[in-house]
């Protein structure tokens, strides 16, 4: 049996998979598997995904949004990791996917993940990765950070003849008061349409 009195002692206990066990022995598991031996096997170090913990919380995560907003979405945000498995059980979950970049986006296509819903993120799109957006199946939504894309995304979804759905990414002028490189929504920051310059409602207006 684990040592579960010593488990919730470790520290960042918070943080670490539902599934986390502690042996008397003091070997650490994640989903069964000896940490100790998994290091051994594949070297270190070593990142190791728990599906079962996984699914849970995507479940967790979609189940109490829906208890107050039914028609909420979930996304996965693919720049944590992404991988083929992973994309696949994100997709078998019913989530949808945030991806920022075209290497995201191409990953989440040879998986199958479903086009309508991915949404593509991301401050600095080139006209290439918008374009791969509104190909073909084109994503669920592109989310759109600056008048430049904005623009430029009008231009490449008229070349593919396509009308592309989009999010109008805005910044509230909101200070967190954290650190300055994790600082995203204030006035002068350089993601998305700032309300309080009314370019938010310029940028609503050239969108529609």
């Amino acid at each position: 049996m684990p040592n579960v009195a010593s488990l919730n002692s470790l520290p960042y206990r918070h943080v670490l998979p539902h599934t986390t066990a502690l042996s008397p022995a003091g070997r650490l598991s994640i989903g069964g598997c000896d940490l100790r031996e998994l290091a051994e096997t594949y070297g270190s170090p070593l990142y190791v995904f728990d599906e079962q913990d996984f699914r849970e919380t995507a479940r967790e995560y979609q189940r109490e949004f829906a208890s107050h907003w039914p028609e909420v979405s979930v996304l996965y945000a693919a720049k944590a990791y992404l991988s083929l498995p992973l994309a696949n059980i994100v997709a078998e979950e019913g989530m949808g996917m945030d991806v920022v970049s075209g290497g995201e986006l191409a990953i989440a296509r040879a998986a199958g993940f479903p086009s309508s819903r991915l949404y593509f993120h991301g401050n600095n799109k080139s006209a290439e990765e918008l374009a791969a957006a509104v190909s073909g199946d084109p994503v669920g939504r592109v989310v759109v950070d600056n008048f430049h894309e904005l623009t430029e995304l009008n231009r490449i979804a008229g070349e593919h003849a396509t009308r592309q759905p989009i999010l109008l990414r805005v910044s509230p002028n909101v200070d967190p008061h954290t650190h300055a490189k994790t600082t995203t929504g204030v006035l002068d920051s350089k993601f998305g349409f700032a309300i309080a310059n009314g370019d938010a409602e310029k940028a609503v207006a050239a969108a529609i």
